[in-house]
């Protein structure tokens, strides 16, 4: 079975949607995989067999030559004119997530919309290709879903999409009236997608439920898996004081949570440092979120660490943190979602300490599964953080928790049989 994975970024390991594909895909046998990207990036992933992709940065340079836009990429040194323009393209993107500017993303709208991609260089990886199924996470932006039906047109393809984030409901904050526009307009193309779909798969069971009610469409619950299939391996000593570990984003006010956790762990340590808080993340930091998060022998900022030195860092751990923003707009926009770190969480067997909004879909499973120390406000997480900092029992009794919570809901083995037998079911 031939496999097309439409992802906006390249297929890398090093960048979240890449890390997640292969995640799904990978021991599936049976299935080639192919991929088509849209930005400069080179692939790097051990699945996809052969790579394609497009960017606005070809479609800018080469406007007068539509027959030069789109190739395809192989997983090898980029070429000096390739790292200057995905260079580029990265400072685009930064630029448009720390603006959040509603005009970057119609402008963008702007270059896609002429359709110059559609030719023949895509049409002949396409004929060579012929995937039997086209797998797309959904996206936030229009262009993904234009590319969509143009394959599926050309392909006959059967189509399986992955929703991650809310790309359709209404339960959104802004006051943008260029958002609602720009809204309305993303609600017809993924309503869309989903009719044309052979099966919708979803992050969580809020989503399910949403998307069921909106579509009248089944949908599948499809998360990050791993192997549970061992016993956990809890730590044998914790140190002391006990050392908390986030790893990750804090941007749209989740260092706000951060703070709750640095302030309560204050109260804990009055009599006595009993516990730390190390923060790595590779977020720009303002002068208020350091003087939030940096308090002498209490919370760190250790800056960004690589990808591949998290298993680590998280093996190390004592307590593995999770948090979520509390303010409208960010728990509306992350209410649905589910952080696929925490299913490395689950596999670490570490206790699992989460601050933020019980409605938000990956807080909510946390709770509901209670497999974590939760909280709302800094006096109440002090008061749990106090009763069990010093109790090793109680911390083993909380990393078997999470390791079970995972082995239920993101073993590997349960994922991949699924994944593989809705493949086969759309070949007959």
């Amino acid at each position: 079975m031939r496999i097309l994975v439409i992802l906006r970024s390249a297929w890398r390991n090093d960048n979240n949607s890449g890390n997640t594909m292969t995640d799904l895909f990978s021991g599936m046998s049976d299935c080639t995989f192919y991929s088509f990207s849209m930005r400069e990036q080179l692939p790097d992933n051990p699945i996809a067999q052969r790579n394609f992709a497009v960017s606005e940065q070809q479609i800018l340079h080469e406007l007068l030559h539509p027959s030069r836009i789109g190739g395809e990429t192989k997983c090898i040194q980029a070429s000096e004119e390739t790292q200057v323009r995905a260079a580029q393209e990265k400072k685009m993107y930064t630029l448009a997530k720390q603006t959040h500017s509603m005009l970057l993303a119609i402008l963008r709208e702007c270059i896609w919309m002429p359709g110059i991609w559609k030719n023949e260089n895509l049409r002949t990886y396409l004929r060579e290709v012929q995937p039997d199924i086209i797998f797309m996470p959904t996206f936030c932006c229009l262009y993904p879903y234009k590319i969509l039906s143009y394959i599926r047109r050309l392909t006959d393809a059967k189509v399986v999409l992955f929703h991650v984030d809310d790309n359709y409901t209404l339960r959104q904050f802004s006051l943008n009236p260029l958002y609602w526009l720009y809204r309305f307009r993303l609600r017809h193309h993924v309503r869309k997608a989903v009719k044309s779909a052979a099966i919708n798969y979803v992050i969580s069971d809020v989503q399910k439920h949403d998307y069921e009610k909106a579509f009248g469409v089944p949908c599948k619950v499809l998360t990050k898996s791993a192997d549970f299939s061992g016993e956990p391996p809890v730590k044998t000593q914790y140190n002391t004081p006990l050392q908390l570990i986030f790893t990750g984003n804090i941007g749209t006010n989740r260092w706000k949570s951060l703070a709750i956790i640095a302030k309560a762990l204050q109260t804990v340590n009055q009599n006595g440092v009993r516990a730390q808080l190390r923060i790595y993340t590779g977020t720009l930091l303002t002068d208020q979120m350091k003087a939030a998060l940096e308090i002498p022998e209490t919370s760190f900022l250790m800056g960004s660490a690589p990808a591949s030195e998290i298993p680590k860092i998280q093996a190390d751990a004592d307590m593995l943190v999770h948090v979520e923003a509390f303010d409208l707009k960010n728990r509306l926009l992350v209410r649905q979602s589910f952080s696929t770190k925490l299913v490395d969480y689950f596999r670490a067997a570490r206790p699992i300490l989460a601050v933020g909004p019980h409605d938000v879909a990956s807080i909510r499973h946390l709770v509901e599964n209670d497999c974590a120390v939760t909280a709302k406000d800094a006096e109440t997480l002090a008061q749990r953080l106090d009763a069990i900092v010093g109790d090793p029992g109680a911390l083993d009794q909380l990393a078997r928790r999470a390791y079970a919570c995972g082995k239920r809901h993101h073993d590997k083995a349960v994922m991949g049989k699924m994944l593989q037998t809705d493949f086969l079911s759309l070949r007959q």
